[in-house]
């Protein structure tokens, strides 16, 4: 599939996901809440004008999209720390290498090589994956390609940060895939050319249940290493109940590993 058509997609499914799609679906039924005679017509029109509006309002609420990561965490499996990695290396079937997932790049104006840099998500996952590899001795795959035609891929960005800035070089650097599946599918043959199967992976923990039923279906065993926990906190102020730019984007990644999730069970990928 061309790369293009690939962002073309993912583009498309950001702009109908909620909290966007429900402000979508309410300009497309504001016309016929207004301009339609009065009737059954008008009054299906207004009714959804107005759900839409309410819905993507409360979608928009810290606290809401707090309750709907949590929800999705759930699965993510506990924090992967440094002892606990430990003893897992002790144990009769030890972790054989470690995967980190990349979660974006941009474009950047000077401060990264090559004009791309790794997006705060991507830093997360190299700074946790970079702990597990000093506390088990494990070699480094790092997976994520350039969806968007970058001049440098996921894997690239990452590679140098682990290098340059923690010390770390990564064995093995898979550039190509374009989406969690591709991470998956193209680890997996990278990795069973050194006989590896078993793999501590690291993702952010809304990510990880989707990410786990990828590589399980690409035939490795994958150990959860999930970190930057975003769900399940306490309300710290009044103003976790007042609708924010910031509580919709939540919302979206939330309702993206949902609808993910749900497409992959569905279609078996």
């Amino acid at each position: 599939m061309d790369a293009g058509l690939v962002v073309s997609g993912k583009g498309l499914v950001a702009a109908l996901l909620p909290p966007l799609g429900l402000i979508w679906l309410a300009l497309f039924c504001l016309p016929f809440a207004f301009r339609a005679r009065a009737g059954a017509r008008r009054l299906v029109a207004r009714s959804t004008l107005v759900a839409m509006l309410v819905l993507a309002l409360m979608l928009s609420v810290p606290r809401v999209s707090d309750a709907l990561l949590g929800h999705v965490e759930t699965d993510a499996g506990r924090v992967l720390t440094p002892e606990r990695a430990r003893t897992l290396m002790q144990g009769p079937r030890p972790p054989q290498a470690i995967v980190i997932l990349g979660g974006g790049v941009r474009r950047s104006r000077g401060d990264w090589p090559g004009g791309v840099g790794a997006k705060p998500r991507t830093v997360e996952r190299v700074l946790g994956g970079a702990r597990l590899a000093r506390s088990t001795g494990l070699p480094v795959l790092l997976s994520g390609g350039s969806p968007g035609g970058l001049a440098r891929s996921e894997a690239e960005v990452m590679g140098e940060l682990l290098e340059k800035d923690l010390g770390i070089s990564a064995r093995w650097l898979e550039k190509q895939s374009r989406d969690t599946r591709e991470n998956a599918q193209d680890s997996a043959r990278m990795l069973a050319d050194a006989g590896i199967t078993r793999v501590i992976l690291v993702t952010e923990a809304y990510h990880m249940p989707r990410a786990l039923a990828a590589f399980r279906r690409a035939g490795l065993s994958p150990i959860p290493g999930p970190i930057g926990f975003h769900g399940g906190m306490p309300a710290e102020s009044w103003l976790d109940w007042m609708p924010s730019a910031s509580g919709a984007a939540r919302s979206w990644l939330a309702m993206h590993e949902i609808v993910g999730g749900f497409w992959y069970r569905i279609s078996g990928r």
